[in-house]
């Protein structure tokens, strides 16, 4: 069968898209995937350079007879093409067919190089070839999810770096690999937002790197307007709350104590009975607020479970949160239990999967029975719902 794209006269074969990765731009991508760049801009109907960023999809043509290309790391001001072409052992001319280039003189310092490869080869980044590679998954960035950074190395380094103008925290994953894992907040304005990377070598060296990224809406809804008591919203009670719970999970703990996916905190069968990220109105205001959980109502019996193995650093009665527990995950990562009938466990105990760490309630801002579950990654609450789907990092 033959599908006809108006607009695409000419164009054969299979489409697919594509998420730009991190480094990457327009030419990159092209020179990378053996495409003709004058084709992307055709299938993709892009008019300038600066439409094409980090997480934005692209449709690329693939081809039958595959050809490779592998990254040889950006062209220093301080070397000739001839130069690299000598110690990587390849004809300058290759290199510079492969940049899509009719002369050796044309390719500019600062652009990234390119050979043939006899095997797919890793996506090329603007760090090589100190760092293998830099992931940012998932990609595009949405409103209220967490992302994880992941970089690979080729030596010892220290990694810092800031998504949205929060700063990274980088742990070891294993060798020569080092993960970040960072929630996005669920009222950030959609579009492009900044990331960078900056590595250190044990030399001293410091070299980085910075990216437009884009952000989408996660498209939450409104919930009906809510009416609880106005102790509960007036800002001399929830701003010194705001406080105390940011100083909890503000303190990093650098150990992981949590292994795979989060198991649900209640027992089956559950019902949701509000998903994160809905906009609320409390009393009448303007929809500025947003659910910064999942609330779980009474279904199956009051059990409240600890969704994964961490270390309890909180507990106490707030005025908005209720009868509250607070649970640290190590790498930032923390889970918070809110409107509780009876708190099951003391500050410095160690829980583990499905632990019993308290019962249902409906203390403080409710308007009824229920757990409210939060999950915090690196200072940002985020949606518990896809911790539950996916193994972080």
């Amino acid at each position: 069968m033959e599908v006809v794209i108006p607009g695409l006269e000419g164009v054969s074969g299979v489409l697919s898209t594509e998420a730009i990765p991190l480094g990457m731009g327009l030419d990159d991508l092209a020179r990378f995937r053996n495409v003709s760049r004058d084709l992307l801009i055709r299938l993709n109907k892009i008019t300038s350079p600066a439409e094409v960023y980090a997480g934005s999809n692209l449709v690329v043509p693939e081809k039958e007879a595959q050809i490779y290309h592998e990254g040889l790391g950006r062209l220093s001001p301080q070397k000739s093409l001839l130069q690299v072409a000598v110690e990587k052992n390849l004809n300058p001319w290759s290199i510079a067919l492969s940049h899509q280039q009719l002369s050796t003189q044309t390719v500019l310092s600062g652009e990234m190089l390119y050979s043939l490869s006899s095997e797919k080869a890793p996506t090329p980044n603007p760090l090589m070839p100190i760092v293998q590679s830099i992931v940012l998954s998932p990609l595009p960035l949405v409103q209220g999810r967490t992302v994880v950074i992941t970089v690979q190395t080729t030596q010892p380094v220290e990694i810092s770096g800031s998504l949205n103008d929060r700063a990274l925290g980088f742990f070891e994953n294993r060798k020569n690999e080092l993960v970040a894992i960072q929630g996005i907040h669920a009222m950030a304005n959609p579009g492009l937002i900044p990331f960078s990377l900056q590595v250190k070598t044990s030399d001293g060296n410091t070299i980085s790197f910075q990216q437009e990224i884009i952000l989408m809406s996660g498209y939450y809804p409104q919930d009906p307007p809510l009416s609880v008591d106005p102790a509960t919203i007036a800002p001399e009670n929830t701003k010194p709350e705001d406080d105390l719970i940011r100083e909890i999970v503000s303190k990093v703990t650098p150990e992981k104590l949590w292994d795979g996916m989060f198991a649900l905190p209640v027992d089956e069968p559950y019902c949701i009975r509000s998903g994160f990220g809905n906009r609320r109105s409390y009393n009448g205001s303007p929809y500025t607020y947003f659910h910064t959980g999942l609330d779980y109502g009474v279904c199956a019996n009051l059990n409240i479970r600890a969704p994964a193995a961490g270390v309890v650093v909180y507990t106490g009665d707030l005025t908005v949160r209720g009868k509250s527990t607070i649970i640290d995950h190590g790498w930032g990562v923390f889970s918070g239990f809110w409107h509780q009938q009876e708190i099951l466990v003391n500050v410095g105990d160690k829980v583990e999967p499905g632990q019993l760490i308290g019962l249902i309630g409906g203390t403080g801002r409710v308007t009824g029975p229920h757990l409210h579950w939060e999950v915090w990654a690196n200072g940002v609450q985020v949606n518990p719902q896809q911790w539950l789907e996916q193994s972080f990092p």
